[in-house]
């Protein structure tokens, strides 16, 4: 889940959405988990941006939004 969490937030920051920064709100819609679940994992972007580095990149689970 932590991959596929992070894969969306790296789409989302090559493709960032009109409005402000990211959220966690954008990042679990994009993702097609609740904001629950998600914080289950992580409990601010900024907690994605540092995993972000440490887990590559899975192709094939990116642009879901």
């Amino acid at each position: 889940m932590r991959t596929w969490i992070t894969d969306t937030t790296r789409d989302l920051l090559d493709n960032p959405p009109p409005g402000g920064p990211l959220t966690l709100d954008e990042i679990a819609a994009c993702a097609g988990i609740t904001r629950h679940h998600l914080r289950a994992y992580y409990c601010s972007v900024e907690a994605i941006l540092a995993d972000h580095a440490y887990i590559p990149a899975h192709p094939t689970q990116v642009g879901r939004c």
